[in-house]
């Protein structure tokens, strides 16, 4: 792993155990064995350093949707798209437990806003798309209700991962999903 592979993982992981703005850069580059100098090198500042941390977690969650872009059935595009989030949050929960906790440190949240903001939007999109695809009586709705679910899933394995019966959620989402329980249909 490179230096710079290096700082952005450490500040991750102290981003999320500590929260950004309890971290300084003399702590991130004291555990990551590097000068504090190198740090703005390669990431200018702190908030560069989130900046890059969130770039990096964007494209795994673009990741998670290209079943969307190589146009596979709406239904197996959605069972896909919840795999690959739950993975990516079994893998990656510290980037996780930074994103749910920079909505509540306001400096934080306006300084990350428009990335998170963009991608956020990227994939109610796509969902959209998808639920159209299927007939969907109101797919906006449906795409908001997903991502709002795969959210809150999220926060609740993240608050207690050793207890949370991630598996067994994902399994019965992807039924529904699959099952068409969605349609608005009585």
């Amino acid at each position: 792993m490179t230096n710079k592979e290096i700082i952005l993982h450490t500040a991750l992981r102290l981003f999320a155990e500590q929260g950004y703005d309890r971290t300084p850069t003399s702590q991130i580059a004291r555990e990551a064995n590097v000068s504090e100098g190198l740090i703005f090198r390669h990431y200018g500042n702190k908030a560069g350093l989130l900046e890059a941390i969130i770039r990096v977690g964007a494209g795994q969650v673009h990741e998670s949707m290209m079943p969307y872009e190589r146009g596979a059935d709406p239904r197996e595009a959605i069972a896909l798209h919840i795999r690959e989030s739950f993975r990516f949050v079994r893998e990656q929960a510290d980037f996780w437990r930074l994103v749910h906790q920079m909505r509540h440190q306001p400096a934080v949240r306006q300084s990350a806003e428009a990335q998170i903001g963009e991608f956020q939007q990227q994939v109610a999109a796509r969902l959209t798309d998808q639920f159209r695809l299927l007939g969907a009586a109101q797919p906006e709705q449906e795409a908001l209700l997903l991502f709002a679910l795969i959210d809150g899933i999220t926060l609740q394995y993240l608050q207690t991962p050793e207890a949370y019966p991630l598996d067994a959620i994902q399994h019965f989402l992807i039924q529904k999903y699959q099952h068409g329980n969605f349609l608005g249909q009585p």
